[in-house]
């Protein structure tokens, strides 16, 4: 390894920067100048920023807990490889799956998974399918690796968390903030130092800066398993299996979880929990109740035992009971409107005089 030294991260190009028009305003403190629309970064915090990483880096590791490495850009996935090569420490370099920090135990349960498609595909099992189970098996152990090799010897959550670019790993790093892990980033001139808590100012596009970086902080980790040595403390180790008997299912369901026996750890093979009832209020997925146990009572609902027959028995035939129909009441007739007669008009009283002629009259 060479001397931390401007002259070395010069000739690396650990002092490009980004384009004017794309910078942080908060990347301020660690600019130098800038040359053609170009900022130059400051070179001497870029070496205190990484001495104070080396100094986290090493108690955190003689503190018996691991450092995870994240780097998902294409040209740099190698160099994320070699330090696990190298260190043995954990790291991401394909696609950051969420839930790698919040869901740990579900990610648990994932590599529990490809450790038993491994088991079988070394007995011979893949041999026996037809060739279309066969191919869908090695895609499903292959999708599984390619996503969760690098973390499958991390048995627990890693106490510091180096991220090169912050920006393309934003989710790694609200992760690594919602669980106290402490973030070390390898920042350019257009991301947020502000995400991270020790901020190593330098070009994180060129491979051959970000190799001298890593180069250094991988000697870091080779220090800091000395210390643990020295101070004897023990080094992360695989949990005790879980036996199948004991574990609550095959991997954990989705939205499940929750306080009500997760299966043992985050290796053990399913966090849906034990046999045992759920707690009451919930918890966080719901399981199938032991055989025989009743409903829960649903608010308004009626609480019916459930009744289980041996499949030999019959069930019986639901028949449809006639329909006894209700006397119909007969609706009230409309009264009927009757005309009523004229009365006839009152006809004059017939008198017995002789009528007497008009002539007489004129007498």
């Amino acid at each position: 390894m060479s001397d931390l030294s401007v002259k070395a991260l010069v000739e690396v190009g650990a002092h490009i920067g980004c384009r004017i028009s794309r910078w942080n305003p908060k990347m301020e403190p660690f600019i130098h100048g800038s040359r053609n629309r170009i900022h130059i970064i400051d070179l001497k915090e870029t070496i205190r920023g990484i001495l104070r990483s080396k100094h986290v880096i090493k108690e955190v590791i003689a503190s018996g807990q691991d450092v995870l490495f994240v780097g998902t850009k294409p040209q740099l996935r190698a160099e994320v490889a070699k330090v696990h090569e190298a260190t043995g420490m954990p790291y991401v370099d394909d696609r950051w799956i969420g839930g790698t920090l919040t869901n740990y135990e579900v990610i648990g349960s994932r590599i529990a998974y490809l450790e038993d498609l491994e088991r079988k595909e070394r007995e011979g099992f893949v041999a026996t399918l037809s060739s279309k189970a066969a191919a869908r098996f090695n895609r499903e152990k292959r999708k599984i690796f390619r996503n969760l090799h690098g973390i499958r010897d991390m048995f627990r959550l890693p106490g510091a968390m180096i991220v090169i670019d912050p920006k393309n790993e934003r989710n790694a790093v609200l992760e690594a903030k919602r669980m106290g892990i402490m973030v070390l980033g390898v920042v350019d001139t257009d991301c947020d130092p502000d995400v991270c808590d020790v901020v190593i100012p330098a070009n994180d596009d060129a491979i051959r800066s970000v190799a001298y970086i890593l180069e250094h902080l991988k000697d870091a980790v080779e220090a800091g398993k000395v210390m643990r040595k020295e101070r004897g403390v023990a080094a992360p180790t695989r949990p005790e299996p879980v036996p199948e008997s004991a574990r609550g299912g095959k991997g954990q369901r989705r939205g499940g979880g929750g306080p009500g026996g997760s299966g043992g750890g985050p290796r053990g093979g399913g966090g849906s929990g034990g046999r045992g009832p759920a707690p009451a209020g919930g918890g966080g997925g719901a399981r199938r109740p032991a055989p025989g146990a009743p409903r829960p009572t649903f608010p308004g609902g009626i609480n019916r035992p459930v009744e289980f027959k041996r499949d030999d028995e019959a069930a019986p035939v639901a028949t449809e009971a006639p329909a006894t129909e209700a006397p119909a009441t007969p609706a009230p007739e409309a009264p009927v409107v009757t005309e009523t007669p004229a009365a006839p008009a009152p006809e004059a009283p017939a008198t017995d005089a002789p009528a007497t002629d008009s002539a007489e009259l004129s007498k």
